[in-house]
Parts: C-alpha cells; sequence; structure tokens
C-alpha cells in the first residue's frame, strides 16, 4: 500500500547515508598540469557507489577519461587495507575505498596512489597503470619531481623505488631495540 510520499528507503537520512553525505559521484582531489591542459580528479562512477577512480579531464574539450579504476586493477579480488592504512584512513575521516589519494610529479607526467595497501603508478601520457613491487603494506606514495623514483611509508620505514620497479630500497627504518 503505497501513500503517496517518498518511500523508506527514499528518506533523506537514508539517501543521504547511502551517498555519504550526495559526495559520492562528485569530483574532488583536484590537481592541473602545469600547462594547464589536463585536470586530475578524484571520482566514483555514481551517487551510491563508494570506489574512488583516478580522472583526467582535457581542459581545451572537456573530455573526460578513466586513468585508474580498481574494479579493472584489482583483479585478486576486494580491496585489502593494511592496519596502517585504515588508521590512516579513519585519521582523515575516508569514507570511501578504491583510489583515496593521489601525488603528481612536478610536470603531471606520473600519478602514484596506494590501492589496497600495494603501490601502483599510472604513465599520464599513455594511461598505462602498473603495480611496483614494494617493501611492504604502502601507506602515501610520493613521485619524486622529476618522476625518476616513488616514495612510500610501510612498516614504520621510508622506501624508495625506480620508476620502472627497480632497486627498491629502504631510505630509513625504524630503530631497533638491542
Amino acid at each position: 500500500m503505497t501513500h503517496g510520499g517518498p518511500s523508506v528507503s527514499d528518506s533523506y537520512p537514508r539517501a543521504k547515508a547511502r551517498t555519504q553525505d550526495f559526495t559520492r559521484g562528485a569530483p574532488r582531489a583536484f590537481q592541473l598540469d602545469p600547462k594547464g591542459e589536463r585536470l586530475l580528479f578524484l571520482r566514483s562512477r555514481g551517487g551510491t557507489d563508494p570506489v574512488g577512480c583516478l580522472w583526467s579531464m582535457d581542459t581545451a574539450t572537456g573530455e573526460e577519461t578513466l586513468v585508474a579504476d580498481p574494479a579493472a586493477l584489482l583483479t585478486d579480488g576486494a580491496e585489502q587495507l593494511s592496519p596502517e592504512e585504515r588508521a590512516r584512513r579513519e585519521r582523515a575521516r575516508e569514507g570511501s575505498a578504491g583510489i583515496v589519494a593521489y601525488a603528481l610529479d612536478e610536470s603531471a607526467t606520473v600519478a602514484a596512489f596506494a590501492l589496497s595497501s600495494r603501490l601502483w603508478l599510472a604513465e599520464l601520457g599513455t594511461r598505462q597503470v602498473r603495480e611496483l613491487p614494494a617493501a611492504g603494506p604502502v601507506v602515501d606514495p610520493r613521485p619524486d619531481p622529476t618522476a625518476a623514483y616513488v616514495a612510500y611509508a610501510s612498516g614504520g620505514g621510508l622506501h624508495v623505488s625506480a620508476r620502472d620497479g627497480s632497486g627498491t630500497r629502504p631510505l630509513a627504518e625504524p630503530a631497533t631495540v638491542p
């Protein structure tokens, strides 16, 4: 029996919860390349989808391109977060899944991000995305200004890997008590 009004499933509180305060599907974390030709941002695929993807928009044409899609990258199943990443997201009050942050090199040729506590690098010119080897669960990866290396936190230490995935090594490790 209907009463002509919105159903319980369409109530404002339920819609607000389902859409994470109406923020799901809205673009965020904008970064413009130095020439102003490409705008990068995070956005899920829709208003109730919690999984953030990395997108690029051509500023001259307005054409949007999906650069990194967690559903395509995580072929081994659902996202698995390390305790460190889970705690970081709680501190930041991050309610989304998938790609929740990214960092660019100085000329915006590469984007580094953590997904499922693993290290990923997107080549923005070719739109190729690949996983790089890491010392352990990855938190907050950042490419250097020249995009030759990617640094990240893991296991209480700071690590670096070459852009091609070679030469992964620690830069600073947690102190050990004898």
